[in-house]
């Protein structure tokens, strides 16, 4: 083949195959020329072909762009305000710089590569509805026309409108709505109609205006930002869509489903706005406005975050699919449901029924909100009645001006804030009201006899901007100069036809004395004053000022010789009672007093001059206020008036620097009308008489610290009658006799046949106060007379033998608490009795029981006393005795706490004869003990232990009779070491015992002593068995202490025993082998009589026994052989004894 050939061959082989992007092999096979005019060849050829490409994609372009222009036109013209889909086109939703890749298809101007969208927000300018279209392309699916295509909102509802019923993502729908309704409804519930005030919303009274403006707006933005309200208006008139793209879950959608969740996101819609609404009117501040939005927001977007929640799964796998398939669901709707020429226009008003809904919604809220605006700023929503009560001398007259007050007749409003006038005085009473500028701030203050808030003002409040006056509550006042006035109290009138304005009531003023006699004043005074009896009358209260309506109110007392020309009054001016001087009139009147206070004028001004100015009043009471207790004058001190502190003003008030004795009595009772205090009884005669001991015209004074004993007083709240019925406590000559006991021991001597008997006794038979001590005294065991002559003498001819007591007197501290004369008893039967009478006595006493034995001749009979602590004969025994042998019982009663902590150890504690009995008198008179036994009872143990101990010996030259710390008790005599403030060491100084006494028992409550030192005293008696009760005793010394008696085997218990010394004394008996069980370092028993064999248990003590001393007894036997054991010994004295054998350690001195 030539040359020539070969380029046309390659040239059929590179363009045999058009569409091949790979060249022919043989075109290897060619010259570099020939390929290389081929290759130019080949990109002509594709550059033609690109060129015819571009230019058809340049016109698709245009006409898609063209058709989208037209469908943004027709979209703007017919387009809804956030209706509740979204219209879609070939692209889904993008974020807010969500790209695409457009490929090859640019535009003229653009590049390949990729496009970004703007965010979709008020930011980016372009305004798009919730119904942005877009033209599907030329992607129709069957069934699907070309036109406006719309997806559901994102959100629960879509899923309990679209979903299958009985379903799990329909269940979690209609929970998250129900919970967001239930949400609204709460809240709504909490503020309205729940909150106890008679307003269905409570509403502040006013607020700033910056606040109402936020108010306004937050209504406006509530409504406008509300997507379910306005979805749910456009969805039920669109009505149900006809034709889906995407899941067959949707074909199952019915009419009444959708137009029920249409209803519900409209519930839900609307119960978000109205509840944005009520919370705003309801906020005080700019803050609580926007919290509230921002709060009421959040629960309207649950349904929302729930469908989130759906898509990432949180739900599951079937909740997320319903959620996946509502995103990507598109659907159209026929015209028939968008347009109905027929049916009065419904095209017209389905295309504009969401604007005219919300906008009616926002019309109805504003409204509303107006009408609460204006009702603010008209006082409607402040209280209306208020009382108002002022701090006793705060201000002029504080006592008329605390009251009832009301809102301005005239509403006249005081910097937007309600003001308040006096009820019943509003124009000379008192005035509350907002001042803006109280020397440079805003407070509310007081005046009266004014209609403007910032003139002429007697009190303020501390700045503040409050518009509500009940917020001040019960707040601090105060003067013009800063000085504090009190608190004053504001509340609210509930009822005012019951609170205010009037009278006392008829029940109290029949409670008041009718008549009223004056006492002390008029005997000392008698210039000015004509009367002596004031008689009660009620005056009229027509045409009352705020000066005289509080002597109105209540009873006038009228002097018993008053005419109309000249009088005298008793009357109250809201603060005290005051008494006029003689008050003269010239008038010429015939009218009785009652008909001229009621029916002429002069006497009101009259009246007011009085209360106004001071002038006439004679005498003021001490301070009452009209609203406490009772109105009464009775029982009051009276001064008299004290001079004005300001010239316009002498309202009347007490110098209580000058006093006067006057006294107000009440001369007539009555059982209804005035009764007689204290059981009191009120006589025929309208006198009272006090039965039960009261003092006074109606019994009133309590009859306590007279000596008398009242029974009706003797209780804990009258402090016992003040002590009348006990002795030691009762002051006064009658102490004991009067009210005391009329039948000592139940024996009543009245019924003596003995002509010339004559009981006299005295005694406090009501004692009850349980800080007494109760003693019972019991008689018994009575011996019979049985003189022929006597009891022919004393019986007038009857020969039965008869028994007698003895004069029984009881003293404590010198004070006879009961006095009980002899008494005969005739019947020899009663002879056979015992007879009680319980006395109380201060605790801390000492006592005596004294009797005087009957006698009738040179024959004297007896009988048995004994005295119980307790209120009867099972208590503890102190003493007893036969009068005939004993005529004087000694006791004492040691302070309650003590006899309490001590009785457990010994009942000697109250015989002053005993040791004991004298340790107790000894600590409870010491000042210490007494507070010990509450703190620490085991150191008052130990105190009384060693009080035992110097009452049976009687130390020299110790401190027993002052009260001291644990080691100085007993001091110099005694020396005591303590740890912990208990005794631990108790030693005594050498040759201390003044008298021959024993050694206590009462030493082992000592239970903490390690050291026991007696040594070189003389004592009497025997060692008590009680020392072997030490637990913790580890060295005893008793060595010449003049003992006698056995060595007691409980010495063998004291497991911590190591050195014991009972040397010289006159110890006998035998060595106790309980003695072996010890640990004795030391036996020291020389110098005694003791007898019998050295016990072999000593040489168990191989190991501890040091020192053995048994020198100069009487022991006998033979030495024992276990002594040799004692490896320890190192000193041994055996001698002077009667040993008749054995082996003795080689230490032993024999």
């Amino acid at each position: 083949m030539s040359s020539g050939e070969q380029p046309n061959d390659a040239w059929s082989m590179a363009m045999s195959d058009e569409s091949n992007s790979r060249l022919d092999p043989r075109f290897d096979d060619l010259t570099d020329e020939s390929k290389l005019n081929l290759l130019i060849a080949r990109v002509d050829q594709m550059d033609k072909r690109a060129q015819r490409s571009e230019k058809e994609m340049q016109a698709r372009i245009a006409e898609l762009w063209k058709r989208l222009l037209e469908s943004e036109r027709s979209n703007k013209s017919s387009s809804k305000l956030n209706a509740p889909w979204r219209k879609i086109g070939n692209v889904t939703k993008k974020s807010s710089l969500e790209s695409v890749e457009r490929g090859g298809c640019e535009e003229e101007g653009f590049e390949p590569g990729k496009e970004c969208q703007l965010p979709r927000d008020a930011y980016s300018i372009t305004r798009r509805s919730s119904l942005e279209s877009v033209e599907h392309g030329g992607c129709e699916e069957e069934g699907f026309e070309p036109g406006e295509e719309y997806q559901l909102p994102r959100d629960a509802y879509s899923i309990l409108g679209c979903w299958k019923s009985n379903s799990r993502p329909f269940w979690i729908a209609l929970l998250v709505i129900s919970v967001q309704i239930a949400f609204l409804l709460l809240l709504l519930t909490d503020q309205i109609g729940s909150t106890g005030e008679s307003d269905l919303v409570v509403v502040p009274v006013n607020v700033p205006r910056i606040v109402h403006a936020s108010q306004a707006l937050a209504t406006i933005v509530a409504i406008f930002d509300q997507d379910d309200l306005r979805s749910a208006i456009e969805g039920y008139f669109d009505g149900l869509p006809t034709r889906f793209r995407g899941d067959m879950a949707f074909q199952r959608m019915n009419k009444p489903q959708w137009n029920f969740c249409c209803g519900i996101r409209f519930v839900q819609g609307f119960l978000s706005v109205f509840a944005s609404f009520v919370l705003a009117v309801q906020s005080e501040t700019v803050f609580d406005v926007l919290l509230n939005f921002l709060g009421v927001k959040f629960v309207s977007e649950l349904d929302d975050l729930a469908f989130n929640l759906c898509q990432l799964g949180y739900f599951g796998v079937q909740p997320q699919r319903a959620s996946k398939c509502i995103v990507e669901a598109q659907f159209q709707q026929d015209d028939r449901n968008k347009a109905d020429e027929n049916t009065w226009n419904r095209s017209w008003f389905r295309k504009y029924a969401h604007v005219i809904g919300v906008f009616g919604i926002l019309a109805f809220l504003l409204g509303l909100f107006f009408f609460v605006l204006i009702s603010q700023n008209s006082g409607d929503f402040s209280a209306q009645e208020i009382s108002m009560t002022l701090a006793e001398g705060s201000v002029p007259f504080a006592a008329l001006f605390s009251g009832c007050y009301r809102s301005s007749r005239t509403g006249k409003m005081f910097v937007r804030r309600v003001a308040y006038e006096q009820m019943g005085f509003e124009d000379d009473g008192g005035l509350l009201g907002f001042c803006g500028d109280v020397d440079g701030e805003k407070a509310w203050t007081f005046t009266f006899n004014s209609v403007d808030p910032c003139k002429n003002i007697y009190a303020r409040t501390e700045a503040t901007t409050t518009f509500n006056i009940l917020e001040l509550g019960n707040s601090q006042w105060y003067s013009m100069e800063g000085v504090s006035l009190g608190n004053t109290q504001i509340s609210r009138v509930l009822d005012s036809s019951a609170e205010c304005g009037k009278t006392i009531s008829d029940d109290a003023n029949d409670k008041l004395c009718e008549q009223l006699d004056v006492q002390g004043f008029v005997d000392g005074n008698q210039q000015g004053l004509r009367s002596t009896s004031f008689y009660k009358m009620k005056v009229n209260s027509t045409g009352a000022t705020v000066f005289t309506n509080q002597a109105l109110r209540h009873p006038i007392y009228v002097g018993s010789s008053s005419t109309p020309t000249q009088y005298e009054l008793i009357l109250f001016t809201g603060q005290c009672w005051v008494l006029t001087r003689t008050i003269t009139a010239k008038i010429d009147s015939n009218l009785s007093m009652q008909d001229y206070m009621n029916e002429d004028a002069a006497f009101l001004s009259t009246l007011e001059m009085i209360v106004k100015t001071g002038y006439h009043v004679e005498l003021v009471s001490s301070s009452v206020t009209a609203a406490k207790g009772f109105p009464t004058p009775l029982g009051r001190l009276w001064y008299h008036m004290q001079n004005p502190k300001k010239p316009e003003f002498n309202y009347p008030a007490a110098d209580l620097s000058r006093p006067q004795e006057m006294n107000l009595r009440c001369a007539k009772c009555g059982n209804i009308t005035n009764p007689c205090y204290y059981g009191g009884i009120c006589r025929e005669d309208k006198i009272c008489d006090c039965v039960n001991g009261g003092g006074g015209a109606l019994c009133q004074e309590v009859p306590i610290r007279d000596g008398r004993c009242d029974p009706y007083f003797n209780t804990e709240q009258y402090d016992w009658d003040g002590g009348d019925c006990c002795g030691g406590t009762c002051i006064g000559h009658q102490c004991g006799l009067a009210g005391g006991l009329s039948s000592p021991f139940g024996i009543n001597s009245n019924s003596s046949t003995v002509e010339d008997y004559q009981a006299s006794n005295m005694g406090y038979g009501n004692c009850v106060d349980p800080s007494m001590a109760p003693l019972t005294i019991e008689l018994n065991s009575f011996e019979l007379f049985d003189d022929e002559y006597w009891i022919s003498i004393l019986t007038h001819g009857s020969d039965d033998p008869f028994c007698s007591t003895a004069t029984i007197n009881v003293r404590c501290n010198g004070i006879t608490y009961i006095h009980a004369p002899q008494n005969v008893l005739f019947n020899t039967s009663d002879c056979h009795l015992a007879y009680t009478e319980t006395v109380h006595v201060p605790y801390g006493s000492e006592c005596e029981l004294s009797t005087n034995i009957p006698c009738f001749g040179i024959f004297c009979i007896g009988h048995t006393v004994t005295v119980y602590y307790g209120k009867d004969t099972e208590s503890t025994p102190i003493r007893s005795g036969n009068v005939k042998n004993e005529s004087q019982l000694s006791f004492g009663v040691p302070l309650e706490c003590l006899t309490d902590v001590l009785l457990n150890y010994s009942s000697s504690i109250f015989d002053l004869s005993t040791h004991q009995g004298k340790a107790a008198s000894a600590l409870s008179n010491d000042g210490l003990s007494g507070f010990l036994c509450f703190e620490n009872s085991d150191l008052v143990l130990e105190r009384y232990a060693l009080a035992v101990l110097n009452a049976s010996v009687h130390f020299k030259s110790s401190n027993w009779g002052r009260a001291s710390n644990c080691h100085g008790f007993g001091a110099p005599a005694v020396r005591t070491t303590c740890t912990n403030d208990t005794i631990t060491s108790l030693v005594l100084g050498i040759d201390v015992v003044d008298q021959l006494g024993t050694i206590p028992t009462e030493l082992a409550l000592l239970s903490n002593l390690d050291h026991l030192a007696l040594r070189m005293n003389v004592f009497e008696g025997s060692i008590p068995s009680e020392l072997g009760l030490f637990p913790r005793l580890a060295s005893m010394e008793l060595w010449e202490c003049g003992l006698s008696g056995t060595i007691p085997t409980e010495l063998g218990s004291i497991s911590n025993l190591s050195a014991l010394a009972l040397a010289t004394n006159g110890l006998t008996g035998t060595i106790p082998t309980e003695l072996g069980r010890l640990k004795l370092m030391g036996l020291w028993l020389s110098e005694n009589q003791l007898t019998g064999p050295i016990p072999s248990e000593l040489g168990t003590l191989e190991s501890s026994l040091v020192t053995l001393d048994l020198n100069n007894n009487t022991l006998s036997g033979e030495i024992p052989s276990e002594l040799l054991a004692l490896s320890a010994l190192r000193s041994c004295t055996l001698g002077t004894n009667n040993f008749t054998g054995g082996l003795a350690p080689a230490i032993c001195t024999v």
